[in-house]
């Protein structure tokens, strides 16, 4: 605990050495303690310093009776506003309520959340007249790029679905070739056998052969039947393979230059889609319609400060351009109240600037000059001599 007492006392004792040394600062000290004022150069530098401090303090003093002069005619120029017949003021106010009204509008419009960027507003602007058209353009190519879509994958299942077909029947007519020949093999094996039934054991198979060559005669029939009739599909079938894919090299030019139209409007506007057109183009008409009122509040403000500039100064107001940037002021009592007090503040800090200057800074350095000549009789013309081309320099 004694610990952080002491640390809090050594906290204390540095803020009030930092105080103290602050307000030494403030303080000017004149000694000649040290000096051999028989000597001309240092007594030469003593009273130039000291001529210097006023010389200084005669500059700060000019600017800060320039800048105290300019508050007072403030604080004056709101007495006269306040004390004008009520039509008057009634004049004055409204013209100040339709100044916060126009510069109300343009923080709105600064801060909107729709706001396009100039580069979006002017690349729409010059396609203003083409916008609507385009569009409408492009909804109408990606509507046809669907059904074009629609129409290639219908064709592409009607190429398969022939592709298999004509597998299978190619598939048909293959088997049944082969079936034909097996048939014939077979029959062949069957008239050998029935030879030597008829010929090593001496048995009736007229029958045999009858049957063989018909049940033969049947099956190559109908194998031979069905061959034909997958002849004749097949060629129908690759007819209209051949149709398919050129009615597809059709559709597909049509989709590579949808395609290309689509990709060329999108680049044109700058937008993947006519969606977002459509609600960049809505976008662009309510930018353009703020804009021009925008504009049109821009000119009426413009004419509303200059009539109220007009009208303040004939009404002896000295400074009417600074009621343009606190208009609030001339219509609300409390803005009013917080701007006189305002000023007010600034004229007491001038003042205490002024009277630092006047009496500390250039008074003490009078006195020390006049102390020094009646301590210094012999040196008093030199330090009139001194004083005189000062004040030929600052005159009063």
């Amino acid at each position: 605990m004694g610990f952080l007492q002491n640390i809090f006392g050594k906290i204390q004792d540095d803020e009030w050495v930092k105080q103290a040394e602050f307000e030494n600062w403030n303080d000017i000290v004149y000694t000649r303690k040290e000096m051999d004022m028989d000597d001309p150069v240092q007594r030469r530098e003593y009273i130039g310093s000291c001529l210097q401090q006023m010389e200084e303090a005669a500059r700060e003093l000019d600017a800060l009776e320039l800048e105290y002069n300019d508050v007072t005619s403030h604080l004056r120029d709101i007495d006269e506003i306040n004390s004008l017949p009520p039509e008057q003021r009634l004049e004055i106010n409204e013209l100040a309520q339709k100044i916060i009204d126009s510069q109300t509008q343009q923080d709105k419009f600064a801060k909107r959340k729709s706001k396009m960027s100039d580069e979006e507003f002017e690349h729409m602007e010059r396609l203003e007249s083409q916008a609507k058209e385009g569009a409408k353009k492009l909804s109408e190519a990606e509507d046809y790029q669907k059904k074009i879509r629609n129409d290639l994958k219908r064709l592409d299942n009607e190429h398969e679905a022939y592709l298999y077909r004509e597998e299978e029947l190619v598939n048909t007519i293959e088997n049944s070739k082969k079936l034909i020949i097996t048939i014939a093999v077979a029959l062949g094996f069957v008239i050998l056998f029935l030879l030597i039934l008829q010929f090593v054991l001496e048995l009736n198979v007229a029958y045999g052969y009858m049957i063989s060559v018909l049940l033969a005669a049947i099956a190559v029939t109908l194998l031979y039947v069905n061959s034909t009739n997958s002849l004749v599909e097949l060629k129908s079938v690759r007819k209209s393979i051949s149709r398919l894919i050129m009615l597809q090299n059709q559709v597909k030019i049509r989709y590579v230059n949808n395609t290309n139209l689509i990709d060329y409007l999108c680049l044109k506007y700058r937008v993947s889609s006519s969606k977002e057109l459509t609600s960049l183009y809505d976008r662009y008409l309510k930018e353009a319609k703020e804009r021009a009122e925008l504009e049109d509040a821009t000119k009426n403000l413009d004419t509303i400060q200059k009539d109220l500039v007009f009208m303040l100064r004939h009404f002896r107001v000295k400074d009417p351009e600074i009621w343009l940037h606190q208009p609030e002021g001339l219509v609300n009592h409390n803005e009013e109240v917080e701007i006189r007090h305002s000023l007010n503040v600034q004229r007491q800090s001038l003042r205490k600037r002024m009277e630092y200057n006047r009496d500390v800074v250039a008074g003490n350095a009078k006195l020390e000059i006049e102390d020094m000549a009646k301590q210094y009789p012999k040196y008093t013309q030199e330090i009139l001599d001194m004083v005189s081309r000062y004040e030929e320099k600052y005159p009063d």
